[in-house]
């Protein structure tokens, strides 16, 4: 699986804020957009219980896939997918994996394909303080940083804005599939939706993200986003 750790968006954004702030006074393994673990919430530590010795059995380690002997990598159908707040309705990769790491407040939403060689992610937040446009390219910027720039040889372009308005910024890093490392190529953009902050992800490993891209930018464009609605 495509496995990272992502900073807490409430960080992020805090440090976001801060960025903007200062420069706003007179004369800064394989499952991706899942959070890093927060550090300010300890889970209680358990209280040890005497267990009566048990035989251990040997169990022979499972052969790892090497990626010629994986099915084709490729999206055959979509289904629909409405989270329960209403806030967010879209098509998904019919069979790829759902992983929520959503908070209160932010929404978090991962579909890997089952051998981690391509994902999509929503993320949908308000930032805790307003961010003006000339702001949100460095704002993003900073943001992708902390999502994803521990991740192997990650590299990013510069931002670009498209006439809709959105901010894209593409990237890459290398993913280890089987055995194997591969090079995986993403595009992630934001978009403002009333007080939220709106970030879209698609990423698939080398060379087949040409050739999904088209499924990908059509779930982009299908996606509902009621941003009337709190969320949870």
């Amino acid at each position: 699986m495509y496995c990272h750790q992502r900073l807490s968006i409430l960080l992020i954004s805090a440090i976001a804020a801060s960025l903007f702030s200062a420069c706003s006074k007179p004369n800064t393994d394989n499952n991706f957009s899942m959070p890093a673990n927060d550090s300010t919430k300890v889970s209680p530590t358990a209280t040890p219980t005497t267990a009566s010795p048990a035989a251990t059995a040997t169990v022979a380690p499972k052969p790892t896939a090497s990626p010629i002997n994986l099915p084709e990598l490729e999206i055959k159908e979509l289904e629909p997918y409405k989270h329960r707040s209403g806030i967010l309705a879209m098509d998904v990769p019919k069979g790829w994996k759902l992983i929520d790491k959503s908070q209160a407040g932010e929404l978090l939403l991962t579909w890997s394909e089952i051998a981690g060689r391509a994902t999509i992610s929503i993320n949908i937040f308000v930032p805790p303080s307003e961010i003006p446009e000339n702001r949100l390219n460095d704002v993003f910027t900073l943001i992708l940083k902390g999502m994803y720039g521990n991740l192997n040889d990650f590299e990013m372009k510069s931002p670009v804005v498209e006439s809709t308005g959105n901010i894209v910024i593409e990237w890459t890093s290398t993913v280890t599939i089987g055995n194997k490392k591969v090079k995986f190529l993403a595009s992630s953009s934001l978009q403002r939706r009333n007080n939220k902050l709106v970030i879209f992800t698609f990423g698939a490993i080398e060379p087949k993200f040409s050739e999904l891209k088209d499924y990908f930018v059509k779930i982009a464009n299908n996606q509902v986003i009621n941003a009337s609605l709190s969320i949870p």
